[in-house]
């Protein structure tokens, strides 16, 4: 019984909470209310292609890369290893768009996940949350849209 005391209390206190604002509102010379709703922003669709370049290596002289992202939630990664003998690795995946702007790619067959923030006309390797290096190779970790 106590519940249901409980439950019509909160209610009420809705119903004539939501009747003081709108009068608030009225007061301040608004004839009408506008309530924003925000049930979460859409991610981007503008992404779909082919993005290349060298990234950084740390035992060989650049990584050459080749990334396309297809508009089927599939991925087709070809990364060359500059001078190296047999240095020429391509893989395929699933990825998903983790929030607004970040790409997750996800490995098949290790299951690791590599990050790649959103950009106009590029993408950059980024952490999970989207947040990129701005250190004096920055540059360096950016492909861009072909």
């Amino acid at each position: 019984m106590k519940g249901i005391y409980f439950l019509l209390t909160m209610m009420l206190m809705a119903v004539f909470g939501c009747n003081e604002y709108r009068k608030r509102m009225a007061a301040d010379g608004g004839d009408s209310i506008a309530v924003e709703v925000q049930t979460g922003v859409a991610p981007r669709t503008d992404f779909y292609g082919t993005y290349t370049g060298t990234l950084p290596c740390a035992d060989c002289s650049g990584l050459k890369t080749t990334l396309t992202i297809h508009d089927d939630t599939t991925y087709d990664l070809r990364s060359e290893y500059l001078g190296q003998e047999n240095g020429i690795f391509e893989e395929s995946g699933i990825y998903r768009v983790v929030g607004v702007d970040v790409i997750e790619l996800i490995t098949p067959s290790t299951g690791d996940r590599t990050y790649y923030k959103i950009l106009d006309g590029s993408i950059v390797l980024s952490d999970s949350t989207g947040m990129i290096s701005r250190d004096e190779l920055a540059d360096y970790y950016v492909l861009k849209k072909q």
